[in-house]
């Protein structure tokens, strides 16, 4: 009996050996499996590619090879001592600078019984559509003229240029002084170092046109304006600046003329401003009075601020509307750029409220009159002692505009301060509330 059960589990034995066995055949003629995550890729000379992908076998991977013979790459992972059954490939291509199209890249990969799987990637160019691009040139450049050296003036040029694959040239033409220069460039980063001479005081229109490889232009433009040497008054880091309206007198108004702007860093500001009307012209000021520090555009630069009472012109705003205004006292520059008006601004009937008005202390007055964003109501300066204050509201006072004592920062609250002013002026007077960026003015109604 035991040899027999002895005989009968070496039977067995053996018979699991042989489908374990036969298991293991079937899939010794089976290739290797083979991913890769690009059929094709768009490239072009100089540029860096990542070719990624995976496979996988039963019976164990013996190397991966990524081959592209016209580029000379041979990329060969050997895998004999591992053998894994998976292998995830990350392959770093860079493209010859003498590459040409159409190519192919094969991808093999092979286990370790000699069986293959290959894949061919198409290796196409991608055309170079993207312009270069350039450091920030303003739009008139300060050129100072009648050194006593030399009698002349001289603009040192200094621009930082750059393309995604490589740059050719750049060309500065300056028709007025016939100066026209084309500099070589080569790489994706230059710089263009040029010292124009003028021998001349004037406005002298200035064109560089970088290129690439591939003909795409960028072309930047600018002003050169040679001018004498421009006197400017002290001027310190105040403590805020405000904006004002250049073609309005500010001794029609009661209150709110001078519109506040923050100090955002050293000898910097921001603020916001309505522009009534196209060409609207400002200054800016440091204190509530245009007899000191008055800061505007040079005469004979438009883009450069500076302080000089009775010399300097208006900044224009081309176009009607509400901008954000940013200035800097020492770099001597300004802009301006759109404001984006709140999706919930107040477009609700509005009344105003305060003291020393002939509609009564706290009372109300009439129903303010909207034009888009922008409230009016005419009301009268009564006899009153005391402070005189004011702020508007719509009805049942679910909405209320406030703001602090001085008159710099209106803003939305249910309850708060209120503007606080004296004034010698008895009579009527025009108050404007813009609830699209928040300020009040009262003035003068002058028959």
């Amino acid at each position: 009996m035991k040899n027999i059960l002895s005989c009968f589990a070496l039977a067995a034995s053996l018979t699991f050996a042989a489908f374990a066995a036969a298991c293991d055949d079937e899939h010794d003629d089976i290739r290797p499996g083979l991913y890769t995550s690009q059929e094709m890729i768009e490239t072009f000379p100089g540029d860096t590619v990542l070719v990624t992908g995976t496979v996988s076998n039963y019976v164990g991977i013996s190397s991966v090879t990524l081959s592209c013979e016209s580029w000379g790459i041979e990329k060969v992972y050997d895998l004999t001592r591992e053998e894994p059954t998976v292998f995830n490939y990350s392959y770093q291509l860079i493209v010859p600078q003498t590459a040409t199209f159409d190519q192919t890249l094969e991808i093999r990969v092979c286990d370790k019984n000699g069986l293959d799987t290959r894949k061919a990637v198409v290796l196409s160019f991608l055309p170079d559509m993207e312009a270069p691009t350039a450091s920030s040139v303003p739009e008139q450049v300060e050129v100072k003229f009648g050194e006593e050296e030399t009698g002349k003036g001289f603009w040192n040029l200094n621009l930082s240029v750059s393309d995604d694959r490589a740059l050719k040239e750049a060309r500065i033409e300056i028709p007025g002084i016939r100066f026209d220069k084309t500099v070589e460039l080569s790489g994706r980063e230059g710089k263009i170092e040029e010292t124009v001479e003028f021998s001349a005081v004037g406005s002298f229109p200035v064109t560089i046109t970088v290129a690439d490889a591939s003909g795409n232009r960028k072309v930047i433009s600018t002003e050169a304006m040679v001018i004498l040497e421009e006197v400017e008054n002290p001027f310190e880091d105040y403590p805020q600046m405000y904006v004002v309206d250049a073609g309005e007198n500010p001794d029609d108004y009661v209150n709110g003329y001078y519109r506040y702007m923050d100090r955002v860093g050293e000898y910097q500001y921001q603020g916001s401003f309505y522009a009534a009307g196209d060409n609207t012209e400002v200054f800016f000021v440091p204190e509530k009075s245009m007899d000191g520090d008055l800061f505007g555009a040079s005469p004979q630069v438009s883009s450069k601020l500076m302080n000089n009472n009775g010399y300097v012109v208006p900044v224009v705003i081309g176009k009607a509307g509400y901008y954000g205004i940013w200035i800097d006292l020492n770099a001597h520059t300004y802009s301006m750029w759109p404001l984006e008006i709140p999706a919930d601004v107040c477009t609700e009937p509005l009344w105003m409220s305060g003291t020393g008005f002939s509609f009564g202390e706290w009372g109300a007055s009439d129903e303010m009159t909207r034009t888009g964003y922008r409230y009016t109501v005419e009301t009268e300066i009564t006899d009153y002692t005391g402070d005189r204050q004011y702020y508007f509201y719509t009805a049942g006072w679910t909405r209320q505009f406030r703001a602090d004592t001085a008159g710099n920062w209106w803003y939305e609250a249910t309850g708060g301060t209120c503007v606080t002013f004296n004034t010698d002026y008895r009579g009527k007077v025009l108050v404007t509330f813009d609830t699209a960026a928040p300020w009040g003015t009262i003035k003068k109604i002058i028959e």
